[in-house]
Parts: structure tokens; sequence; C-alpha cells
């Protein structure tokens, strides 16, 4: 026995007394730390001792902006919590949990809740702003938490039980629905402390359009049905609208995803993004496409159609089956979208060349008639 303690001490004055110390707390911590853990203990602006919580576990709200990131990392709290005293959180028997927020019935609503998170920036969604926007991951397992090598695409929910994305996207997993799974409600990808969490869900069948072509992008479109139903009832999940028409020149769009952001080395995003999109004339992103590396014979599908031209704001590798989506409801009246589109593909990324959109009006018609095949009703009309 003594021999076996002074080898373990010449090893550990060897690799160094702090090293070894932090080892050996984080061997210990495994033993005496709780399953469940204590939420950190904090003090309010009033110097009150509270816990750091979720806000919706707090009778208190406070506005988060992602801008003032800094201030949030000099507080107790991780900058999605608040801290809150004993006698305001929810979970204690005498205080009535705060009522969830109305949902509006119907497609296609932004933000329905009214969520406290936002950013001033104006470069990330805020939370719930784009309620139909769906992660697609690799299917690791059931509790996976997420890995940008694991994300390979957005998607659009259009029903309970519905997936819209790209088809040039499932192909990397060889349309195999197994590979895959379905998350809806995700903002903060490093992160579980939204007010609402997200859902998983496994896939059961994949829709992939039969006359899609990887070669020049023409129907580029597949659904994706998920073995079980979304739960429409959280507040800050819903079903997207579609439209039998395209969207008008003036329209005010945006596209989304966590993809690659070209404005942060390249990084792949940990907030949904939010980019704001100009649409294209079909003409003129053709000749400006073909004066590209993609040269002169290309010729744009009319299943595509084009948005974006802005220096710096633009779609990324990694974003490709993500909706663009433009606001249909009037100024002053509460948001609300259609989409018209999603990320097929681009020559390089925040440059001043467009980008090719899938044209979700030339496809509106196989997508109705493969609800009727799947005896599935169509909610995505306004």
């Amino acid at each position: 026995m003594k021999t076996i303690v002074a080898v373990f001490l010449l090893v550990w004055g060897c690799q160094g007394l702090d090293n070894n110390l932090q080892n050996v707390n984080k061997w210990l911590g495994t033993f005496l730390t709780p399953t469940n853990k204590r939420p950190t203990d904090c003090y309010t602006e009033k110097q009150e001792l509270g816990q750091c919580v979720k806000m919706s576990e707090c009778m208190d709200s406070n506005e988060i902006d992602l801008e003032k990131m800094d201030v949030y990392r000099q507080s107790n709290c991780n900058y999605l919590q608040i801290c809150c005293p004993s006698s305001r959180m929810v979970n204690i028997g005498t205080v009535t949990p705060p009522p969830m927020p109305k949902k509006k019935a119907g497609c296609g609503w932004s933000n329905p809740g009214g969520y406290t998170f936002r950013d001033s920036s104006k470069t990330h969604a805020e939370f719930g702003e784009f309620p139909w926007m769906v992660a697609l991951m690799r299917k690791v397992n059931q509790n996976q938490g997420w890995d940008p090598k694991d994300y390979f695409g957005g998607g659009t929910l259009i029903h309970h039980s519905v997936v819209m994305t790209v088809a040039h996207k499932l192909k990397a997993i060889n349309y195999d629905p197994l590979l895959i799974k379905c998350r809806l409600g995700e903002w903060d990808t490093q992160n579980t402390n939204e007010i609402y969490p997200h859902q998983d869900r496994d896939v059961s069948k994949i829709l992939v359009h039969e006359q899609f072509s990887s070669k020049t992008s023409a129907n580029d479109v597949a659904l994706v049905i998920t073995s079980s139903p979304l739960d429409l009832t959280d507040p800050h999940v819903g079903i997207a609208c579609l439209n039998f028409n395209e969207p008008k020149m003036d329209a005010s769009c945006f596209s989304m995803g966590w993809g690659k952001d070209f404005n942060n080395n390249d990084k792949y995003a940990v907030w949904l993004k939010k980019v704001p999109l100009p649409i294209v004339d079909h003409g003129t992103c053709e000749y400006a496409l073909q004066r590209s590396r993609l040269g002169s014979k290309l010729r744009l599908h009319n299943t595509l159609i084009c948005a974006g031209g802005r220096k710096n704001f633009d779609t990324c590798t990694g974003d490709g089956g993500s909706s663009l989506a433009c606001r249909t409801s009037s100024d002053g009246a509460p948001p609300r979208y259609s989409v018209y589109g999603m990320v097929a593909f681009g020559v390089e990324c925040g440059t001043e060349l467009p980008a090719a959109y899938v044209n979700l009006a030339a496809l509106i018609n196989w997508i109705t008639n493969k609800f009727a095949e799947e005896k599935l009703d169509v909610p995505f009309f306004a």
C-alpha cells in the first residue's frame, strides 16, 4: 500500500500540483456533487438574495438584448437567466406561474409570444421570430447536444408532422430517414436556458421531387415526415404560410439559419441568424450569375428565384433549405410572413452576387399533391 501511495505522489508531483488538484477535485466532484444541480445564488439589482433561473421560472421579467453581452458576462447568471428572489419563483407553491401567451390562429405569425430576447443589432433573429424554422441534424442519439458537424441544413414546418426542405441536402444522407432528426424551437445552439425548450423528432419518411436535378437545382424540394407530431401548443413554434404567387420585387424578405457566419471567421452561428434580402429579377440574376465562375452557359430554371446581392448580407454554407420569408402584413400590424423560397445555392458568401432560392410558387402543386397522397390536411395557406 505504501508503494502505491508513493508512486501516486511521484506522478502527481511530476505532472504539476495545480493540474492534479483540479483533476482530483473534478474526480471527487463526481461523487460529491448532487445529481440535480442547485441553481446558482445571486443578488438582484435591489440586493435581494435570489437564484439564477430561466425567465419562465420567475414572476419578474427583464428584457435581454444580445448586443449587451458584455453586461451579462459581469452577472452571476447566464445571459438567458435572471436573478429571481425566492418569493418570486414560480416553483414556490404560493406563486401562480405566468399564463402562457395566447397564440394567433393560422400560419405564418412571427414571434407569437412577444418574448424578451432581442438583438438590437438586427443580425440575429429574436427568440420565436421565425417559429417555423427547423434544424435538420444527423441523428446521433435521442438526447444529443448541438454539434456543428451534425447540423446540415434548414427546413420549414408546414404541418405538425411535415418539414419542407431542399432535396440536395438530403442527398448527403442518401435520403435515409433513419439518419436524420428534426429540431424545432431552437435558438441558441449552445444553451438550454431559453424560455421554452426545443423539440426533437425522428423521421419516418422522406418524399423527394421526382424531377429533382442536382446538376441544375431544378425542382429542389423534399418533404420530411416526422415519426410523431410536433407540439404546436408551445408558444414559440408554429406553421409557416406558403403562397401560390412569387414575392413582389419590393417585398421585405429575410432568410435565417445556423450556417457559417462569414462576418465571424466563417464559424457556424450560435444564435439563429436573420438576413434581410431584397428580391432580384430572374433575368438580372441569371445574367449576374453567368458572369461569375458559373459561366455563360448557366440557365436559371423556372423553379428558382433570386434574392440578395447586397455586400455582407447573405446566407452561406450550412443554410441550405432555410426559408426565404417575406412579410405579408402591413406596417403597424402584427408581423405575418409567407415562405416564398428556400436557400438553394450561391457562388460565394457576402458578395454583391445574388443567390438562388427554390421558387415555391412553381412547386406548390407538387407539395399539395403529396399532402393529398399522404392524406394530410393543408394548414399552410393564410
